[in-house]
């Protein structure tokens, strides 16, 4: 699927872009951030197996919830704690988390949009997708079995559990409350019920 509202215009010589929670995706362009995996400089072959760009984010994920894609090894730039990212203050241009936050619980949720919030240069960009829950639970009347897939997260995974739920209107509140601006729903582009947001450190 299409993710065009990923991209920033000119992002291509913007120095310092981040993709947390990256799982088995793989970002050109961008470092990539998870808890833990596969360094790719150690594993080369699965980098490029994994390897998409912004524009085509699910390049090698297509699937729907009676097809869902085969879960990848994740395979990273730096393994770090993406809610207390090591980097200096007003060092990065974008960060995009694209299915991560909601794995987050909310206290660690609000001390990670501080902790990326300042870690942003002026002006800098954070791309959020999180499932919407309004809609998911909507859902269940027809497709019970992934709606709670999608609510839950993975069973017996402790990392892809999901600990919190958003709706557009949750989500904006949380990201203005911690001093973003310019906040703005993008264009779903999962083949689930899914809230996409752009904001600004200004």
């Amino acid at each position: 699927m299409n993710s065009q509202c990923l991209y920033d215009k000119g992002e291509e010589s913007w120095p310092a872009k981040l993709h947390i929670g990256c799982g088995g995706v793989y970002l050109r362009g961008y470092k990539n951030v998870d808890m833990m995996g596969v360094y790719a400089d150690v594993n080369r072959e699965l980098a490029i197996a994994n390897e998409t760009d912004v524009i085509d984010y699910y390049a090698r994920l297509d699937g729907t919830p009676d097809n869902l894609p085969k879960r990848r090894q994740t395979v990273v730039d730096e393994i770090s704690d993406i809610a207390r990212l090591q980097y200096r203050n007003e060092s990065v241009d974008k960060i995009l988390g694209v299915q991560v936050f909601e794995h987050l619980s909310p206290a660690r949720a609000i001390a990670a949009l501080g902790n990326w919030r300042s870690i942003l240069k002026r002006l800098g960009v954070l791309i959020l997708s999180v499932p919407d829950m309004a809609q998911t639970v909507a859902m269940i009347k027809s497709d019970g079995d992934f709606a709670m897939r999608h609510m839950l997260g993975r069973d017996g995974d402790l990392l892809n559990s999901h600990k919190a739920w958003y709706t557009p209107e949750t989500l904006t509140e949380l990201l203005s409350y911690r001093g973003f601006s310019h906040i703005e729903q993008l264009t779903n582009f999962h083949f689930y019920p899914a809230i996409v947001v752009r904001a600004l450190k200004v």
